[in-house]
């Protein structure tokens, strides 16, 4: 009996031992996964660098970092470096495969120099909106290297964040370095009810880029394509104030790059407000049992419109300064009626009527 229980038990002892090696390997089965490790955080690839020269500086200008390779933000920006390689004019590797990008970026490193490195001051001062701008100083950078031979400058960008790691270089800006395009000749400006009229000579196959100022310090392109041909008339000048505008010439060539010459003399313009807005447009006379209701069309650089009501030769002023669109003559009186509004600027000025008309029953 003493054995038989001893064997009993030792059979209980290996069936409890098996039912908890099961129940083990059964939550061994929902353990999640080791956790992989962090992802190595890096700013993404510049892609939208340009170059373009004015007078005698190159202009680079591209979006301001702000994702990582993974597509998330990028709140730890350290500093971004701008490469400047020179290289001999037709000695480029133009081609698209792959291992033409990488012979060019090894070309880079190998012929370039960091040029500017910007941290965080160096970024407020460039930043412009959401774009950065750097100039580089051709004449300096000339004095140094000569001019005999021909080259084409090459520049990148790369990011550094997430402590020291750098991105890849960016695409490849290139420039021709030139002389830059003489400006216009006989220069002229003025003034017409349309706007400020400008007129000049081109020089050579190039366009005109055309700047304004209201003090002759701070300077401001007109629109932002330069003007084909040789005259443009600027609308968007307000009367009653003086304005300088000065010229440049624009040379565009695919092969060699944007090319923006030295501004010419300035010319100053008084644009007196003597000018009237243009006469309201789509006027209608809304004739009702007790009243005529009349509307009209906003007038650009209206500030109010007067109203005159003509009853045969009587003639009789609704408003001298009416703020709104529409209005309503509330005491109209019997017979044809003629209803004329004028825009009127704030200087007083006051454009042409225009006119309808509304009966009003019979005359008895």
């Amino acid at each position: 009996m003493g054995k038989g229980r001893q064997t009993t038990g030792f059979a209980l002892t290996l069936f409890a031992t098996a039912v908890l090696v099961v129940v083990v390997g059964l939550t061994a089965c929902g353990r999640k996964a080791d956790p992989l490790p962090p992802q190595v955080r890096r700013a993404d690839t510049t892609r939208d660098l340009s170059a373009y020269q004015e007078a005698r500086e190159v202009v680079l200008d591209w979006g301001y970092p702000s994702m990582t390779t993974s597509g998330g933000p990028l709140p730890d920006l350290e500093v971004i470096e701008l490469w400047r390689a020179p290289i001999p004019f037709g000695q480029e590797p133009l081609g698209s495969t792959a291992n033409d990008r990488v012979m060019r970026y090894r070309l880079l490193e190998a012929q370039g120099e960091r040029i500017a490195v910007l941290d965080d001051d160096a970024r407020d001062r460039a930043t412009h909106g959401s774009k950065l701008e750097v100039r580089d100083d051709l004449e300096a950078w000339q004095k140094v290297h000569g001019d005999e031979q021909q080259v084409v400058l090459w520049y990148a960008v790369r990011t550094f964040c997430c402590g020291g790691r750098a991105s890849d270089f960016s695409n490849i800006a290139r420039l021709v370095p030139q002389l830059p395009p003489s400006p216009p000749e006989s220069f002229k400006a003025v003034p017409a009810p349309s706007g400020i009229r400008l007129s000049w000579l081109a020089t050579g196959n190039t366009s005109t880029l055309v700047e304004r100022s209201a003090d002759g310090e701070s300077w401001a392109a007109v629109r932002a394509e330069p003007v084909v041909g040789s005259e443009y008339v600027d609308a968007t000048a307000r009367q009653g104030m003086r304005w300088s505008y000065r010229l440049r010439s624009v040379r565009k060539s695919e092969a060699e790059g944007l090319v923006i010459g030295n501004p010419g003399p300035v010319v100053w313009v008084d644009f007196l407000d003597s000018y009237p807005p243009a006469a309201p447009q789509d006027l209608v006379c809304l004739p009702e049992e007790d009243r005529v209701l009349i509307r009209w069309r906003t007038v650009t650089d209206a500030a109010s419109y007067r109203i005159e009501r003509w009853a045969g030769k009587l003639m009789t002023e609704l408003a001298a300064a009416h703020p709104r669109t529409s209005f309503e003559d509330d005491d109209p009186p019997v017979g044809e009626l003629t209803y004329a509004v004028s825009a009127v600027d704030e200087a007083g000025n006051a454009s042409e009527s225009a006119r309808c008309t509304a009966s009003r029953g019979t005359v008895p």
